[in-house]
């Protein structure tokens, strides 16, 4: 059992009774909807979050084996300094998506990550990067009918 685990378990469980018992019924106005309720994503995406966080509690309490070949420290440092490496490529690509809309900016954000990744082939990225803002921009744009930047 780690502790870690443990803790992070209940942390997250705490944040999704916070989020679906104050925050998002203090944010969501009252009146007429029409389809479905302003409460209905965004409380379906903390179920999932709560179950995975239920999911890691019960791991950490029951399978002591889960933990045998993992060392004491979960994260280097230089692991630690690839994920703020990362963080700050995806904060530009939220920048990019702002300042010249979302084909710039999803575009940006793949080849960046997947650069990031080690991916160099640039035949190969933009084969992953640009059908996939395309389906998403069909999808968005013309099935949703959602305006995109």
């Amino acid at each position: 059992m780690r502790r870690i685990d443990i803790v992070a378990a209940i942390a997250l469980l705490g944040f999704v009774a916070l989020m679906v018992l104050v925050i998002i019924p203090g944010e969501s106005s009252e009146g007429v909807w029409h389809g479905l309720s302003p409460y209905f994503y965004p409380v379906v995406m903390l179920a999932g979050v709560g179950l995975s966080s239920v999911g890691l509690l019960v791991q950490a309490l029951t399978d002591k084996s889960a933990y045998n070949n993992q060392t004491t420290t979960p994260l280097t440092w230089s692991e630690f300094g690839f994920f703020l490496l990362a963080c700050l490529l995806i904060l530009g690509a939220v920048l990019v998506f702002h300042w010249l809309g979302t084909w710039a900016g999803g575009l940006a954000l793949i080849a960046a990550l997947m650069i990031f990744m080690g991916e160099r082939n640039p035949l190969r990225i933009a084969a992953v990067a640009v059908p996939t803002i395309a389906l998403t921009w069909v999808l968005v744009t013309w099935t949703l009918k959602i305006p995109l930047p």
